[in-house]
């Protein structure tokens, strides 16, 4: 009996040590499993936080170079104010505000761009440090997880009798083991439970499945992370690149990303408008330089082919850029380069027919009967600056955020590049897109993927019900359990509630671990007993009763028989019966998604604290802020082009202001082909005109239709206010009645007293009159001015018969009775009375009016460029005086170097003089001295040399 003992003994005890060494085997290679497995983690999130640098990355280098960029544009836009301005012509006025309107949007766009990159890149490291250091930390394993992957000799034994005699696995049949494992909801490794020992582990191996062989060989592994075991080892999610897609950093990263792309992609859209505004800066500024300034003209520097060849090149540039960065339809692409080419080409139009009209017109000294119309320019500049306003409404249209989707600006490339997953692009394949989407929901909605495979299966649509309802009770007592509201209650109460809530908290997590687990797979490893959730189910319009198992994700529609039960309907009648006896009503804001609590601190800056918007959409607001200061800039710019006269108006090829119904062109026969008109007078009458050319004086008889008198020169007729229509004068023929022979020196404006058959010349220096005779056509003598004048220069006369020379005669005047008195303008823009006296002089006997009364008119008046601030003298001449005994008024014939004249009515009677009316006479004529009378209601004849 001893030898059969014995040798049992030693076969049990050889039997014992197998399983002994076979258990310390099953040891090791469970601790080097997990210790992997733990090592294998720690990489795959070293990755991920490689993942947020490469993401964040992508927006912090191209930030930096908008404000670079930005920067420097701006800085060479107050380069052009500082040096371009001051040299910047005048003319056309409505090129200045043009050009303003470029230089400021530049500058405005410039630097919301800085602005908006800056702002962005704060929001974009402050999100990245945020989701480093609170969201993706890796998992380092705690003292309680290395200690849970040893085993010790106690688990052995504890395995009883059959874990120490279990014969060896080619005794007994047993299944290959298998790579797959189970796929559970990943949790914090603070929240893990630590498993008990399956039933299979004390009693030893039997047969099973092979789904079941795999989780019996990880049985003892599940809170070492199943989740990242299930995506290392299979290729489920579309094996290595794709999978990453499915980890929730991703998309948490896609939440926290909309906090700084929006800066981003509107910092690059107004980078764009920057530089396309500074090529229109540059264009304008080449046009007029190249083409419009005209301070010396013709100046050499005059280049339109330059200036066309600039505006091009700026408009096409803008066009490039506006192609490479714009992401739409062809469409939208076709009106952005309309409204974007269009206005420019306009504008060079203008201004090339402004200058055209400035060659032409020479400054006004050459004749301004243009055939381009002042109008024309004008009409084109208008249709420019609208045509920037169209601009700026389809830039808003183009750069609006598609506030369905992202809220960012997809229709511009910047956007679409840093969407890298797909997440906003709309142009990627269907798939691609609904793959995204379904991934989303890991993050936003991480229940989706969870109850999406819970639907798919029959029966379990109360999983979902029961799952809902616990985590609202569980987030309700979670809020109650704060310190503002804990203070209001009893210890007692605040410890029931914990306790409860931390039960709440194991169910559900035992819940969503059941849930997380693929069909037909579950986990066997937890012994303890049943834990069951009471809820109701709605299946159309009748209410069951359902009881969920959380620790096997199983429905029972009778009520179980063993197990813990927590009826959730009477738990939240009783919580809502809590939160009214501590006065918080309804509770609604105590109501908080546990995501929402764990995304708190990604959460979106809001616009202003009191508002609860999300400052996502600030950069928007600020670009169109910016772009309606610029429509409304466009629009004062076109409403002053539209409406002020001075940009209608050119002070260097002015438009003709007369009235052309008031003036008539008088047909007449020339004395030869040369004739050019240098003065002119009348008889009293006006029947009878003088003119005179240069060497000569002609004689012409002044007849109207239905009179039989001839009648005179190429004249044209002022009327007087008198509104009844003058006749029409016949053609006028000029013979000679003084020859160059009997004049003695040359003149500039002579008086005629046809009664005495005289007339009184005025040199060219303007200081001496000579009086002919025209019977004898003999000299008769000379007057010269009395020293008493002032300014002793005469510019215009007018010899006035014995009714006016009255007045020169009284006792002891010291004057001649001559039968005349002369009118006379002079240099300094007075008119005087001047008497003949006996000593052949011409003596001042009273002024008349005095339009300046210190200095003479070139250094009085002067033309000052707003603009440059140079100054231009002007002077204004009186060439013809005419009194009109019938009126008392005096009639002026003034001209300025600018080449315009016109025709003006004083009241001498009044203090001072007082205008009566003025008329303008066409620009670009050389007017001579001299009017004539032709009677009442019939006007005056003037005359004018081209």
């Amino acid at each position: 009996m001893e030898i059969p003992v014995v040798a049992s003994a030693g076969a049990a005890a050889s039997v014992y040590y197998y399983n002994l060494d076979r258990f310390k085997f099953d040891a090791e290679q469970r601790q080097t499993c997990i210790y992997q497995v733990q090592s294998m983690r720690l990489a795959q999130w070293g990755l991920f936080r490689e993942d947020v640098h490469d993401v964040f990355g992508l927006s912090t280098s191209s930030m930096d170079n908008y404000i670079l960029v930005g920067a420097l544009v701006v800085t060479a836009v107050m380069n052009f104010i500082f040096v371009g301005y001051p040299a910047f012509p005048p003319e056309p006025r409505w090129l200045l505000p043009m050009w303003n309107n470029t230089v400021f949007a530049c500058i405005t766009f410039g630097m919301l761009c800085v602005w908006l990159g800056m702002h962005g890149s704060i929001s974009q490291r402050s999100a990245k440090v945020k989701i480093l250091t609170q969201a993706v930390r890796p998992p380092v394993p705690t003292l309680k997880d290395v200690q849970d992957a040893t085993r010790e000799q106690e688990n052995f034994e504890a395995g009883g009798t059959g874990r120490f005699f279990q014969p060896p696995a080619f005794i007994v049949p047993f299944d290959t083991e298998m790579e797959s494992v189970p796929s559970v909801q990943n949790t914090a490794s603070a929240n893990r439970t630590v498993p008990f020992p399956s039933a299979q582990q004390r009693k030893g191996r039997v047969k099973s499945t092979k789904k079941t062989a795999a989780v019996d060989w990880l049985a003892d592994a599940p809170y070492a992370s199943e989740e990242v075991l299930h995506h290392l080892e299979n290729s489920d999610n579309g094996g290595p690149g794709r999978s990453a897609v499915m980890h929730s950093h991703f998309w948490m990263l896609r939440r926290v990303q909309r906090g700084y792309c929006c800066f981003d992609a509107y910092a690059r859209i107004c980078l764009l408008v920057a530089c396309q505004q500074m090529l229109m800066v540059c264009c304008y500024y080449s046009l007029g330089h190249f083409m419009s300034k005209m301070d010396h003209w013709p100046v050499r520097g005059q280049n339109p082919g330059a200036a066309w060849l600039s505006l091009l090149a700026g408009a096409f540039s803008s066009a490039t850029l506006f192609r490479l960065d714009l992401f739409c339809s062809i469409q939208e692409r076709r009106l952005v380069n309309l409204t974007l080419l269009l206005p420019p080409f306009f504008a060079g139009i203008a201004i090339h027919l402004s200058a055209a009209r400035t060659n032409n017109g020479a400054g006004g000294i050459k004749p301004c009967d243009q055939v381009i119309p002042a109008w024309l320019p004008w009409v084109l500049a208008l249709i420019a600056c609208m045509g920037h306003m169209v601009w700026i409404c389809v830039i808003l249209r183009v750069a609006s955020p598609l506030i369905e989707g992202s809220g960012l600006p997809l229709n511009f490339r910047s956007t679409i590049y840093l969407d890298i997953f797909g997440w906003h692009n709309r142009h990627f394949s269907a798939a691609a897109v609904r793959n995204s989407v379904a991934a989303a929901h890991h993050w936003e909605n991480p229940e989706g993927v969870l109850y999406e495979s819970i639907k798919k299966r029959p029966d379990r649509q109360c999983l979902i019900t029961a799952h809902k309802e616990a985590k609202r009770i569980s987030n309700t007592l979670g809020q109650l359990l704060r310190s503002e509201v804990a203070k209001e209650m009893s210890r007692e109460e605040s410890d029931d509630l914990k306790q409860l809530h931390y039960t709440m908290e194991d169910r559900i997590q035992e819940l969503e671990t059941q849930m997380c687990l693929p069909p037909g797979r579950s986990s066997d490893w937890d012994q303890r007993g049943p834990a069951w959730l009471q809820s109701t189910y709605l299946d159309g319009t009748s209410e069951e009763v359902c009881w969920v198992n959380c620790r096997a994700a199983q429905v029972s529609w009778q009520m179980p028989e063993v197990g813990q039960i927590i009826d959730m309907k009477r738990l939240s009648t009783s919580i809502e019966e809590l939160k009214a006896r501590l006065g918080f009503g309804s509770f609604n804001r105590l109501e908080v998604s546990t995501l929402a609590e764990e995304s708190l601190p990604f959460e979106l800056m809001p616009e202003n604290p009191d508002l609860e918007s999300s400052s996502s959409r600030m950069p928007w607001k600020c670009v169109q802020l910016a772009a309606w200061a610029q429509l409304v800039a466009w629009l004062l710019t076109t409403g002053f082009i539209l409406f002020s006269p001075k940009y209608y108006d050119s002070s260097v090829a002015p438009r003709e202001m007369f009235d052309r119904t008031a003036l008539h062109r008088v047909q007449t026969d020339w004395a030869h082909e040369h004739f050019r008109p240098s003065a002119l007078s009348c008889s009293d009458d006006g029947r009878q005109l003088m003119l005179g050319d240069q060497f000569q004086i002609y004689t012409g008889k002044l007849e109207f239709y239905g009179h039989h008198e001839e009648q005179s020169a190429d004249a044209e007729m002022v009327p007087e206010h008198d509104p009844l229509k003058p006749a029409q004068l016949r053609t006028v023929t000029l013979k000679v009645d003084m020859p160059t022979s009997t004049l003695h020196r040359s003149w500039k404006s002579f008086g005629f007293l046809s009664r005495r058959r005289m007339l009184l010349l005025l040199n060219q220096h303007g200081t001496a009159l000579e009086e002919y005779s025209l019977r004898s056509h003999k000299h008769v003598r000379s007057w010269t001015l009395s020293p008493t004048l002032p300014f002793k220069r005469l510019e215009g006369i007018f010899v006035a018969g014995p009714e006016e020379s009255a007045q020169c005669v009284s006792e002891g005047s010291g004057f001649s009775d001559r039968g005349w008195i002369v009118f006379a303008s002079t240099d300094s823009g007075q008119v005087v009375t001047l008497c003949p006296t006996f000593r052949n002089e011409l003596h001042p006997l009273d002024m008349v009016i005095s339009l300046r009364r210190r200095k003479a008119a070139r250094e009085v008046v002067e033309v000052v460029d707003s603009h440059t601030g140079t100054a231009k003298a002007s002077s204004l001449k009186i060439i013809s005086v005419l009194p009109d005994p019938r009126t008392g008024y005096l009639w002026l014939l003034q001209t300025n170097t600018e080449g315009l004249a016109e025709v003006a009515a004083w009241d001498p009677a009044h203090y001072r003089g007082e205008e009566v009316g003025r008329w303008v006479l066409p620009s670009g004529r050389w007017w001579v001295s001299g009017m004539c009378n032709l009677g009442e209601g019939q006007g005056f004849l003037l005359a004018a040399a081209v």
